[in-house]
């Protein structure tokens, strides 16, 4: 090799160490990937590639056992076996391993093609192999775990999870874990390995596995909210939060949380059914109802956000303050069907006038449906009480463009019965219809509650009729009232 060529090697080996150190995850990329395989006999087949020409092949059936510190295989349940092979820069390793009929191990060693001693040298190789394998894998977790646990609880089992690089191996020993029994530290010290895991599915997997061990104090429910915060599928966020509301009522304060963390989640449907879910499987105090409603502002959906709020109208006595930020939320809705549908809802029940205001305003303000403001006012004029919001419902009444739509509500409003002065206002707003025949059909069947009233409660009727062109409409208005 010529000195030139020397350098340049030099200088390509110095390169790809740089990017090792400054880019860790291009050097992650290259060292690790996994593929797992279980057929249908049982037989599982595990290929690890590390990069750079480092890579094993590990094939097993039945149950197999280690030894107390891993550094050897003891026994093989009978039919299994075991095959390791490793090659590491073109040097290629295999230890083939099963039971014979008496249970006895046979232990064969090969390095290249050529069998070798397996007592001299391969009892060695697979001493130093073993470890990354279990740290690789989920062989022999089970009873790994068990024996971790019982010599020293949960902290030698989370520092064996601290050097395993796997997602799926660190959930597999973070859920037989959780199976154990853990104090309040050693369960907020899992939390910590869970929120360190990069997948998702794996995270959302281990805080669905055992949910309620992770709601028995306040300072683990808190660390469990936390984590399912760093969870960054919509999906599997959902799908936690769902969990540990069907497990176990949380507390108030702990509801907080959870609102925070719905509010986080981008997805309109996913965001909807945590919120249905706590709304189906908790009674909320009046600050979380509001929380949740407010929560439910983030949602673009009308669909999504009108089936959120119309199941908190059909589960909660909502304050009124409740129903003002219920009424807010409406706001940025754009579809008059289920602006409508939501509003027709509230009006279940008796409002006050400040939220009867705030209501119209919103038929007012949002609707552009004649025929659904007029579905609204019409559940308005049957149920609500209208003397104290009389000019705000008039307003609205006014804002409607179609006369068939305007008059069917005024009818609606003359089954009623009113004082003379806010007869004389709803007469008076009769005059916005342009139509001779629904104006003269809105003033007919006033015309009962007009007949014996006072001179102004007449004045106005006979004020309104002034703007009914057609003298046939015209004498069917006053012979009304005769």
């Amino acid at each position: 090799m010529t000195y030139l060529s020397k350098l340049m090697v030099g200088f390509l080996i110095k390169a790809l160490l740089v990017l090792a150190l400054l880019y860790p995850s291009f050097s992650d990329a290259q060292r690790k990937s996994t593929s797992i395989n279980v057929n249908d006999n049982g037989k599982t087949t595990i290929s690890i590639k590390n990069g750079f020409g480092n890579n094993f092949f590990i094939e097993y059936k039945g149950e197999i056992e280690l030894s107390d510190d891993d550094s050897d295989v003891i026994s093989i349940s009978r039919g299994g076996f075991m095959e390791i092979k490793k090659t590491a820069f073109g040097s290629r390793r295999r230890i083939v391993m099963e039971p014979d009929a008496s249970g006895n191990l046979i232990k064969k060693y090969y390095v290249g093609g050529s069998q070798k001693s397996f007592d001299s040298e391969g009892k060695k190789w697979l001493s130093e192999i073993l470890l990354e394998v279990v740290r690789s894998t989920t062989l022999g977790s089970q009873k790994r775990v068990d024996r971790m646990y019982k010599k020293g609880g949960y902290y030698p089992v989370l520092k064996e999870v601290d050097e395993i690089s796997s997602n799926h191996v660190k959930s597999r020993y973070l859920r037989l874990l959780l199976d154990k029994p853990l104090d309040e530290k050693g369960l907020i010290s899992t939390l910590k390995r869970v929120g360190g895991i990069s997948s998702d599915h794996h995270k959302a997997e281990i805080l669905k596995h055992n949910a309620k061990a992770f709601l028995s104090s306040d300072a683990v429910t808190t660390a469990y909210i936390q984590t399912t915060g760093r969870i960054n599928s919509d999906h599997h966020k959902a799908e936690v939060l769902k969990r540990s509301i069907q497990d176990r009522e949380i507390s108030d304060n702990q509801m907080k949380a959870l609102f925070g963390i719905a509010g986080d989640i981008d997805s309109d449907h996913h965001k909807a059914s945590v919120l249905l879910k706590v709304l189906s499987s908790r009674s909320l105090n009046p600050e979380n109802t509001k929380l949740l409603i407010s929560t439910s502002k983030s949602i673009d959906s009308d669909h999504h956000k009108a089936s959120v709020l119309k199941k908190a109208l059909s589960t909660s006595s909502l304050s009124s303050s409740a129903y003002h930020s219920l009424l807010s939320s409406v706001d940025n809705m754009s579809s008059d069907h289920h602006i409508a549908s939501i509003l027709s809802d509230m009006l279940r029940e008796k409002l006050d006038q400040e939220a009867l205001s705030h209501l119209l305003e919103q038929v007012r303000e949002n609707m552009s449906s004649d025929a659904h403001q007029a579905t609204v006012l019409k559940k308005v004029a049957q149920g609500q009480e209208l003397d104290m919001a009389m000019e705000a419902y008039l307003s609205t009444l006014r804002s409607v463009n179609s006369d068939h739509h305007k008059a069917s509500v005024f009818k609606q409003l003359s089954r009623r019965t009113y004082s003379n002065g806010d007869l004389v206002q709803i007469l008076e707003a009769t005059r916005s219809i342009n139509s001779d025949h629904h104006h003269a059909e809105t003033l007919i069947a006033f015309a009962p509650s007009v007949r014996g009233k006072s001179e102004s409660v007449l004045d106005a009727y006979h004020h309104s009729s002034d703007g009914i062109s057609s003298d046939a409409h015209l004498g069917r208005v006053l012979k009304a009232i005769r």
